[in-house]
């Protein structure tokens, strides 16, 4: 009877002992460290760098005004002066709204990006994932630690690069 129990205690304890091979992956880099995303790239990085160009002017437009402003200070009456700050404020917001929609936009253009490239990054992961047989894949930022070999994130970007 000893031996009865002794045997299905072990039979149960291999049985609940399986390898879980897991990886991690940070998706996003992979996609956009790929060919086809730092190609795609480009047309969006020149939108924000044109924006950026914009939203520049404007800062140094309003410096200069306000270092005209601050010269004049003395020789102004203090109903134009007042009038001239309130605009400088007005133009100080407007330009805070400014880079808002900007930084927006910039987010808008990368999503869009990202939603692109996706499918091609989603068949590129799940053949490296049929070939590894892997069990689990998580996203890097979410895992505390993980060595080197379970980093796929390299091995996705050269499959893309392949695939396309």
């Amino acid at each position: 009877m000893k031996r009865m129990i002794m045997a299905l205690c072990s039979l149960l304890i291999t049985v609940n002992v399986q390898a879980t091979e897991v990886a991690v992956v940070d998706f996003r880099a992979a996609l956009l460290q790929s060919n086809i995303g730092q190609e795609a790239a480009k047309e969006p990085q020149q939108k924000i760098q044109a924006m950026d160009a914009r939203l520049q002017k404007a800062q140094d437009d309003l410096k200069a005004a306000d270092e005209a402003l601050k010269r004049e200070e003395l020789t102004l009456a203090p109903e134009e002066f007042n009038k001239r700050r309130r605009e400088l404020v007005q133009r100080q917001n407007g330009i805070r709204k400014m880079a808002a929609q900007m930084q927006q936009q910039a987010k808008i253009l990368e999503k869009n990006l990202i939603d692109s490239l996706t499918p091609k990054g989603e068949a590129a992961l799940k053949s490296i994932i049929e070939e590894r047989k892997l069990d689990l894949v998580l996203n890097r930022q979410l895992s505390l630690y993980a060595n080197s070999e379970s980093d796929i994130t390299s091995e996705l970007v050269e499959r893309i690069n392949k695939d396309n």
